[in-house]
């Protein structure tokens, strides 16, 4: 493996333990989605929040417990990219492909979850959605800019 990663003319990370960085992100990401679900259910067993307490609370909790799956995907998704692309062309088609994925994912949980319900919750999901857009965007123009004909 290490053969193989010297021979290659393209290098993603610019020092190889930026990758291991990157996995960890996705991993503690992965852990603070199991704590959130970990909390929504005990909240939610003990019956403390009045009904429009709990629906806030929930639409609150979604919002997050969607953005820590969406950050986890993000990282996972960059940590295979980066292990696997051999030029930067390549890098970048994978990330405008990652990113339209992304923002598909956000829009059908924003869809599923109500989490446009609330103003403050309307807002977030809004702004991350234009966010996730955007680097898809950059990330296709990057690539034909690099793309020789």
């Amino acid at each position: 493996m290490r053969d193989n990663a010297k021979s290659r003319k393209f290098m993603y990370w610019k020092r190889p333990w930026h990758k291991w960085v990157i996995l960890a992100a996705a991993v503690l990401q992965l852990i603070c989605l199991w704590l959130n679900f970990r909390e929504y259910k005990n909240i939610s067993a003990s019956e403390i929040y009045s009904v429009s307490e709990w629906a806030d609370y929930a639409v609150r909790k979604n919002l997050q417990c969607a953005l820590n799956g969406l950050v986890a995907a993000c990282f996972l998704g960059i940590f295979i990219i980066g292990d696997l692309a051999m030029s930067k062309g390549a890098a970048r088609l994978a990330e405008c492909g990652l990113l339209s994925v992304l923002a598909f994912a956000w829009g059908a949980a924003g869809l599923a979850l109500n989490l446009f319900s609330m103003q403050g919750t309307r807002i977030y999901w809004g702004i991350i959605l234009i966010l996730i857009i955007c680097g898809a965007v950059y990330s296709f123009l990057e690539y034909r800019k690099n793309r020789h004909f």
